[in-house]
């Protein structure tokens, strides 16, 4: 499946990308080396032109090419948090946890303490979107990207659609250096 830009030009016209990112300097292949796993193509592109940002004050993405090596292998033991969920609460968290197969992969986090990540299923160009929520039911992956989702988000069509909400109480319309 060939990269598609147009989800990423849509974010950048939405909510423009910092105005100095900051940029992991690690090369991709060794990145993905370390972790074990490839991410998919739309990560790497939006990385690319965000870095490591936060939008709205509340969701944070980081690029993960500013990880050590020591930092990436321990990547599997950072998630334990929701096997500990799953093992304590497995009618609430049932999804598998990365690397175990199929597993949800972390790329980002609210300031409630909700997960979003991707469900490691199939090519990483296929991985759908699911979000964990710290306080509720776990609701089902969206077929999409990780910035069709962030689209989807910063316009108002999904999640609680007040994250960018105009003049939102502490979380403003706009993406950050994080």
């Amino acid at each position: 499946m060939a990269y598609n830009s147009a989800p990423l030009d849509q974010l950048v016209a939405l909510v423009p990308p910092p105005s100095s990112p900051l940029f992991g300097n690690r090369a991709w292949d060794e990145l993905f080396a370390d972790i074990g796993i490839r991410l998919p193509d739309d990560y790497v592109a939006f990385i690319e032109r965000y870095g490591s940002c936060q939008f709205a004050r509340w969701l944070g993405i980081c690029d993960m090419r500013l990880l050590s090596k020591e930092a990436c292998a321990q990547l599997p033991q950072e998630m334990d948090y929701y096997r500990k969920w799953r093992e304590n609460f497995p009618e609430e968290h049932s999804l598998a946890m990365w690397p175990e197969p199929g597993g949800f992969f972390q790329w980002g986090s609210t300031i409630d303490g909700d997960a979003i990540g991707w469900l490691t299923i199939g090519e990483p160009e296929e991985w759908p979107v699911i979000v964990v929520y710290h306080d509720s039911d776990q609701e089902p992956p969206i077929a999409e990207t990780m910035t069709e989702w962030l689209v989807g988000w910063a316009s108002g069509n999904r999640y609680d659609s007040s994250g960018f909400a105009e003049d939102a109480e502490g979380h403003p319309g706009v993406c950050e250096r994080w």
